[in-house]
């Protein structure tokens, strides 16, 4: 796909995105995150951040409903998996990249085949966790000469699949979800306000999450926090340009609609992760996407919930095995 325009770089790829006396020249070349909005067409353009050694396997991040590619980039920093490249996109609506009303799960090839494009990178590896599990699997299914491997962590199935319906078997705050994206664009808006806005209430939360996954996320608030505002201040990001509600309703609608590719067709190798404590997507998503694509290795992990920031180092060593 030709690219419409050109890239703008946001702040200054030389500086670390960190202090420099807290890095040696290596992790200078590595750790310092690079930030670019990338035009897709005449009114649309998308955010990507590059982090990692430029000449190691290129890996896709794709993120969750609600987030943006900054959260995957403060991960890998923190982490720092260095046999990898990590490329994080903002998907549609979200951080720095254009809305896109009315859009299709199939709609993210799109923007990742821009990014490539404009990345000079000719496969790569791609993953995605919760909502951003069917968006990966799409680009998988559309890009097959591009994607070497693919990963879904806590993916989400679809709304109905053959044997599946994703309102069985969910915590109630969770079934009523899909029930709201099933009803329309104003029920959706409501739970957003409700629940969703909402979700660091305490009764809330625990609602959604189970009691390793608010454990971790405080311990990621803490120590990963320094390492974001000091990202944000180099690159002097607005990390979200648009309103988070209504990318959260592009989502949920896209998710409730057919998502218009055959998960059948997806010929690169594919690993599924999911723990089994995950009380906001249950494991029976995982089971069922494994069982429509042929494919796919399924890795279930005991008392693990829906935050898989402890095992990404893990998830990226298995995606980097797919090479350039």
């Amino acid at each position: 796909m030709a690219l419409l325009g050109s890239r703008q770089r946001i702040g200054d790829m030389g500086k670390p995105a960190m202090c420099e006396h807290e890095l040696s020249s290596i992790d200078r070349e590595y750790l310092a995150p690079r930030a670019f909005q990338i035009r897709v067409s005449e009114e649309r353009y998308v955010r990507v951040y590059d982090v990692g050694p430029t000449d190691a396997p290129a890996v896709i991040r794709l993120h969750g409903t609600p987030g943006s590619g900054l959260k995957g980039v403060v991960n890998y920093v923190a982490t720092a998996p260095i046999f990898c490249r990590l490329i994080a996109l903002d998907r549609q609506g979200y951080g720095g990249s254009t809305p896109a009303p009315g859009r299709k799960v199939k709609d993210i090839a799109e923007l990742v085949e821009v990014a490539m494009d404009h990345l000079l990178i000719e496969r790569a590896a791609v993953f995605g966790a919760s909502g951003g599990g069917p968006h990966a699997l799409a680009t998988a299914a559309l890009l097959p000469d591009r994607i070497s491997r693919v990963a879904s962590l806590a993916g989400i199935g679809p709304s109905f699949g053959p044997g599946f319906d994703y309102a069985d078997n969910q915590v109630p705050l969770m079934q009523e979800e899909i029930l709201m994206a099933r009803a329309g664009r104003d029920a959706s808006r409501d739970y957003y306000r409700r629940v969703i806005a909402r979700d660091d209430d305490p009764e809330i939360a625990a609602g959604l999450y189970c009691e390793n996954d608010l454990r971790v996320g405080r311990f990621v608030t803490e120590v990963y926090g320094g390492i974001r505002k000091h990202i944000e201040s180099r690159f002097g990001l607005n990390d979200q340009i648009y309103s988070v509600e209504e990318a959260y309703l592009d989502d949920f609608h896209s998710f409730a609609a057919p998502w218009e590719f055959d998960l059948a067709s997806i010929s690169a190798p594919v690993r599924i992760y999911h723990g089994l404590a995950d009380i906001m997507v249950p494991p029976a998503h995982s089971r069922w996407l494994q069982s429509q694509i042929p494919n796919a290795e399924l890795e279930l992990f005991p008392k693990l919930g829906h935050n898989f920031e402890q095992l990404m180092p893990h998830v990226y060593a298995w995606l980097a095995q797919g090479g350039p």
